[in-house]
């Protein structure tokens, strides 16, 4: 969830020389974000009710908790985490765990209901919600220099790196909050513009049934549950499994580089998700010509040695990197049910002159039967993706379905009324 894209709000209005959305309407506001922020500046610019307020995202009901009577008023948030009753603001996580291994567990944040009847309450545009979330940097400076006064216990003792992680958790709420409906916007500089989140929140058709709002808060789960998937192949699940993998193989088959590659079904491409000094970031691969394009391709292991004597793909990438392959081994990740290729692992240049033997591509074949229930995830939350929407679409066209046939059965109604008069007027 890392650096979602943001856009300034141009339409604003200036109270006490800070730019406010010139939608807003101050009754509604909310102001939050991690400590020392500067949320008690803003929340003075608007003459806002002064005590700072705390709220359990995770309790019942919260939003018709009588702290949210006053606004607009800055509040602090209890968060639930991933294997922990209770939930904590962001500066007592460290009473649960190194923050760095927390995940913010969105299926306990209970969300107002959405509007689903006429004359019911519209819960989520009661409220409108300004995420402060300036620079680690910059809130860092801030704090530092509010320390000095003592009068915030939860200044003692802080690092930058304990700035980010907070900044971080309430940069993933400002994105769950927006994608499920509720009037988000952001604020990363205290004197400027106000922003909002570029990514489209999901737009839910009225319903009124109860069957069909069943079958939408199921779909929300779903969506819930594909997003912490997600999240924890990247930060702390399959991802870190991969690393060591690629840590561990070079030093046991004495070679000089390890790759990893995912191949994504979805949308047919293959992407470098680890590898001897690559960053966090995924690197999409060409497969034309190349030898982990060819083997994920026909699902074949594939060997090739005095590479630097051979023109090819891989001429051109050691011409960008400064790397020369001598030779490679490359075998697939076959998917659990053995129809598909999942992946592929790729060693490079066995060092000290040798050449790749036959117990080399053995070892490589065993990690690769290992690496086959981690590399499935990832199809399985690409096929719970696929089935959400096609279930939301049925859905839809289930709700449309009866509004059309209700339609045409008060037409039926009126016509059979008409004629009915006429034959009395005869």
């Amino acid at each position: 969830m890392n650096g979602f894209k943001t856009v300034e709000i141009e339409d604003v209005s200036i109270v006490n020389g800070i730019p406010f959305p010139g939608w807003m309407d101050k009754r509604k506001l909310i102001i939050t974000g991690p400590p020392g922020c500067g949320k008690t500046r803003i929340r003075e610019a608007l003459g806002g009710w002064p005590e700072e307020g705390y709220l359990d995202l995770s309790s019942k009901d919260w939003w018709k908790s009588s702290s949210l009577l006053y606004r607009p008023r800055e509040l602090h948030f209890g968060l639930p985490f991933v294997g922990f009753e209770k939930a904590v603001p962001v500066y007592q996580t460290d009473s649960l765990d190194d923050s760095s291994y927390l995940e913010l567990d969105f299926f306990r944040i209970t969300l107002p209901p959405p509007k689903t009847r006429p004359l019911a309450t519209d819960f989520r545009s009661r409220f409108t919600f300004e995420f402060i979330l300036l620079p680690a940097e910059k809130t860092w400076e801030l704090r530092t220099q509010r320390a000095k006064s003592g009068t915030h216990h939860v200044d003692e003792g802080l690092t930058l790196s304990r700035v980010r992680e907070e900044l971080e958790f309430y940069r993933q709420l400002a994105l769950f909050f927006h994608q499920s409906g509720m009037s988000v916007y952001i604020r990363d500089e205290l004197g400027g513009r106000p922003k909002r989140i570029l990514e489209e929140a999901p737009i839910h058709p009225p319903r009124s049934e109860e069957q069909g709002e069943a079958i939408y808060r199921h779909l929300d789960q779903i969506r819930l549950r594909e997003r912490l998937l997600n999240r924890s192949w990247s930060i702390r699940g399959n991802k870190g499994l991969l690393d060591l993998f690629v840590e561990m193989i070079p030093k046991v088959l004495n070679v000089e580089r390890c790759s990893i590659f995912i191949n994504d079904l979805a949308t047919d491409k293959v992407w470098l998700h680890s590898g001897t000094g690559l960053d966090e970031k995924a690197i999409e691969l060409d497969k034309s010509g190349s030898l982990v394009g060819q083997v994920i391709a026909t699902g074949e292991y594939l060997v090739k040695e005095n590479m630097h004597k051979l023109e090819g793909v891989h001429k051109r990438v050691d011409a960008q990197t400064g790397f020369v392959t001598r030779n490679e081994l490359c075998v697939p990740i076959k998917s659990l049910s053995g129809e598909k290729t999942a992946g592929a692992i790729l060693v490079l240049n066995k060092k000290e002159g040798r050449y790749f033997e036959v117990e080399d591509r053995v070892f490589l074949e065993k990690v690769a039967s290992h690496l086959q229930t981690a590399i499935e995830s990832i199809f399985l939350r690409q096929e719970l993706m696929d089935f959400s929407e096609l279930l939301s679409a049925r859905a839809r066209f289930s709700e449309w379905a009866r509004y059309l046939l209700g339609a045409l059965a008060l037409v039926a109604l009126a016509e059979a009324v008409m004629l009915v008069y006429l034959s009395g007027a005869t």
